[in-house]
């Protein structure tokens, strides 16, 4: 067991005034929330910059902290913008930011070397080696993966000094944060820009080998429940998790309100090591605010039976029951739990009917008359319910409760300090002399106020130790306590009350003073980004011109042997690397003698997310002993660097080098090159290339979107009862599996040896014509990634790009090309939305 370095926090989030108030009034320690810029929640209410100094005094006026979201990626150009904004946050007192982009951890640690810097889930951290990279960068704080186990976790505090934070309740995104590029592939809204498009909440068909599989009522695949672990905490304080988040930051106040409140009362009974129990009418109460179906995540390790229903994509609220009639006057429901009260008048109701993207029937209740013990007749407006269109036997869930909402309100309604400081008061003076008070903070803050006097001896009734507190407990408006008293006061003075009131409110306010001063941070000028990209650009390659070179991604031995086998036209040349991304990495040391006996220099790719206790993953690539390894984490660049010293190590886009500081990062920490982020449209591409070395960059041209990367195993999910791969009996070792959108675009699945699948696009995207502006950037070196493509497409497609590479084509006619060969299409991709 794990001894916490830190007293957990409870950390709420907030997207408004609203949830802002809730949050501290109802037990928050801490409170994140994001500006107008350079969030992953732009579609939240936020703060403006205006607005941050007056967040700032009213949390610190309540002793609560609070934490600026900084969490996207940063494109080359924006950085001026990130600096300015730095700036400002330091300078109003932000307790910590929370940062994604790598590149911008240097920069916050170069203008504002005393800002905390907490490293985004956003980062994709799951391992201590992962973790101790970013430590170096200056990161104090990383938020882990929701996909850890608590076993996991155990690993990753017991191998790593850097306090972690974990999430516990709220919605679940289906993708690891960070590797989702659905909504980027299919609409250009990056979630590494906080514009989610949230594609993981639409229906979609099984197509398995072809066909489509008959799952009933499950089209929602992707839409996993939400995580609720209120039942959890005392193990995870045991593991050393010193931060308890709650995701939210678009939801309003009364669910901050209901989520803090039971969250609050989770952690102090485990820092009590007191058993918890959440009563199920608190538990509903919190479904009520906000639900999908509650689920512990994959805390207690992978179970794909649990994770997704399917049913619905969106928070239903609490299930009352059954529909067991239809009545002239209403609807008769089997109540689920009968000795709760579960449906009343004035609650909203619906009837679940399998069709979430309809408008299911439902209604405000207007009556309730019990007609047995688990029997009620609901009744409703005349004409507020269209009581046709509801089928016996289908679930009613209690969409609204206007009484708890109320209820909720009426927390934060007032405005309360939920948290105060314990303060010392010395109370000193001489009889004819001055009377003086000293606060002091537990961080050892003094504030002093003097009354010149003069004290007097009293006639009646002289002033005690106990009416010397009674006034100065009187901190209600303050952030502030009364424990420690010391009184120096002669026997028998008179203090008058109006003079101990006033030293009370005087040292106050300067104390305050103190604590929010202390509070700021220093920050450079604007001169800081222009040092960091100068050292940048000291570590470029003098400038010589590179001959074009072709590399290609193959993902399994037949591709290989087909692009191994490839006989490129005069005047073209072969390639010059092969990449192997096999499912099964145990092939790897059959694919490495193949491409050295053809003379071609061969690459493996480890897992994308690594995970504690993997490194048996890795040790399959670094035993095949390749002259490449494309690594995809963090974690894996010291692993190889210490296993496999004599592999070059080239950056795979998984790591998002958006701009020229985290591209120099890297480079710094070993790499050779690195395949720029697939969020970078054309001109954010040129300015990062401009602005760096282009012979750092491999920039990928044509590939089939890989848009979400995520631990939830569709094949173990809907083709077996098992939970995971111990139980599931490796359906994906048999079948094909696609799934099929609104649209009938089919996105083929493919699993790794990690047992996470990856759902690429459905049609292919194709850089070809952007490839002779990358040659005038000085970029020389461009890869294809094959997915399905039989051994018989992949010559022609390596021949048409490297015409396009030699200059022999100016790529419209291999887009023209690709279009009239692939039946569903092809698309210019992310570079065309300039």
């Amino acid at each position: 067991m794990s001894t916490p370095r830190h007293t957990p926090e409870l950390l709420a989030p907030a997207g408004d005034w609203e949830a802002l108030r809730a949050a501290v009034a109802n037990g928050a320690d801490a409170v994140y929330f994001g500006l107008s810029n350079f969030n992953a929640r732009a579609r939240a209410a936020n703060f403006t910059l205006d607005e941050l100094p007056r967040v700032m005094e009213f949390l610190h006026g309540r002793n609560v902290r609070g934490f600026v979201t900084l969490n996207t990626l940063i494109f080359s150009d924006e950085l001026p913008d990130v600096a300015a904004f730095v700036t400002t946050i330091a300078e109003a007192g932000v307790d910590a930011v929370i940062v994604q982009d790598l590149g911008v951890v240097t920069l916050i640690k170069a203008i504002a070397p005393t800002l905390p810097v907490h490293g985004s889930t956003q980062m994709t951290l799951t391992e201590p080696r992962g973790i101790a990279f970013v430590r170096d960068l200056g990161v104090e704080r990383v938020v882990l993966a929701r996909e850890l186990s608590l076993t996991d976790i155990q690993k990753v505090t017991s191998g790593t000094d850097t306090p972690v934070e974990v999430f516990v309740h709220g919605a679940l995104c289906v993708a690891y944060s960070g590797q989702c590029l659905t909504s980027e592939a299919l609409g250009g809204r990056s979630a590494n820009r906080g514009q989610c498009a949230q594609a993981c909440r639409l229906p979609y068909e099984m197509i398995v080998d072809g066909a489509p599989r008959d799952l009933g009522d499950r089209a929602y695949l992707l839409s996993p429940q939400d995580l609720a672990v209120f039942d959890h905490i005392q193990p995870l304080v045991d593991a050393g998790v010193i931060s308890f988040k709650i995701e939210g930051r678009l939801k309003g106040g009364p669910y901050v309100a209901a989520a803090t409140q039971t969250y609050r009362k989770a952690i102090d009974a485990a820092l009590e090591r007191a058993d918890f129990h959440l009563p199920r009418s608190e538990e509903l109460d919190l479904a009520q605010t906000f639900s999908r179906g509650f689920t512990p995540g994959f805390l207690e390790g992978n179970n794909h039976q649990r994770l997704v229903r399917g049913r619905f994509p969106k928070s239903r609220g609490v299930r009352v029951g059954v529909v067991a009639e239809v009545t002239r006057r209403g609807v008769r429901v089997r109540i689920a739990e009968p000795a709760l009260d579960l449906v009343k008048p004035g609650d909203g109701v619906l009837f679940d009917i399998g069709r979430p993207e309809t408008q299911e029937p439902g209604g405000r209740v207007w009556g309730v008359q019990r007609a047995a013990t688990d029997l009620v007749e609901l009744t409703f407006e005349t004409g507020g319910l269209d009581s046709a269109a509801v089928p016996v036997g289908c679930d009613v869930y209690r969409t609204d409760d206007p009484a708890l909402r109320k209820r909720l309100e009426q927390s934060y309604a007032q405005d309360r300090t939920a948290r105060r400081v314990p303060v010392a008061a010395q109370v000193t003076g001489t009889l004819g002399g001055a009377l003086t008070l000293t606060l002091t903070d537990p961080d050892g803050r003094e504030a002093t106020a003097s009354w010149p006097g003069p004290l007097e001896a009293a006639t009646k009734r002289p002033t005690t130790a106990d009416d010397v507190r009674a006034q100065l407990a009187r901190l209600g408006e303050t952030p502030f306590e009364l424990r420690d008293l010391v009184v120096a006061l002669p026997d028998g003075v008179l203090v008058p009350r109006s003079v101990l009131n006033d030293l009370r409110r005087q040292a106050a306010v300067e104390l305050v003073a103190l604590r929010t001063a202390a509070q700021r941070h220093a920050a450079a000028g604007p001169q800081v980004l222009e040092q960091l990209r100068a050292a940048v650009t000291e570590r470029r390659s003098p400038a010589s011109p590179s001959q074009p070179a072709l590399t290609v991604l193959v993902r399994s031995l037949e591709q290989l042997d087909a692009a191994l086998a490839w006989v490129p036209p005069e005047g073209l040349p072969r390639p010059a690397a092969v990449y192997c991304d096999f499912e099964d990495l145990r092939r790897y040391k059959d694919a490495v003698p193949r491409a050295r006996a053809a003379g071609v220099a061969v690459g493996l790719a480890p897992l994308r997310v690594l995970k504690p206790g993997e490194d048996g993953f890795q040790a399959l690539v670094a035993r095949a002993e390749p002259d490449i390894v494309l690594v995809r984490n963090l974690a894996s660049i010291a692993y190889f660097q210490q296993e496999l010293p004599s592999a070059r190590l080239v950056g795979d886009f998984s790591l998002n080098v958006a701009n020229e500081l985290t591209a120099g990062v890297l480079m710094r920490a070993g790499l050779e090159r690195l395949v720029p982020s697939y969020d970078l449209n054309w001109d954010q591409l040129a300015s990062m290339v401009r602005r760096a070395s282009p012979d750092w960059f491999e920039p990928v041209v044509h590939q089939f979107m890989p848009m979400f990367h995520m631990e939830h195993c569709v094949f173990a999910a809907f083709l077996s009862s098992g939970k995971d791969h111990r139980d599931c009996g490796r359906p994906c070792e048999v079948h094909k599996v696609e799934l099929r959108d609104r649209v009938g675009a089919n996105f083929p699945v493919l699993p790794d040896t990690g047992c996470r699948n990856t759902v690429f696009n459905s049609v292919p995207q194709s850089g070809a014509e952007y490839v002779g502006r990358m040659r005038e950037l000085g970029l020389s070196r461009f890869r294809v990634d094959l997915l399905r493509e039989t051994p018989e497409q992949v010559g022609p497609l390596m021949t048409r790009y490297a015409r396009v590479i030699a200059g022999a084509d100016d790529g419209r006619a291999t887009w023209r090309d690709l279009r009239a060969l692939n039946q569903l299409g092809v698309t210019r991709g992310t570079l065309q939305l300039a």
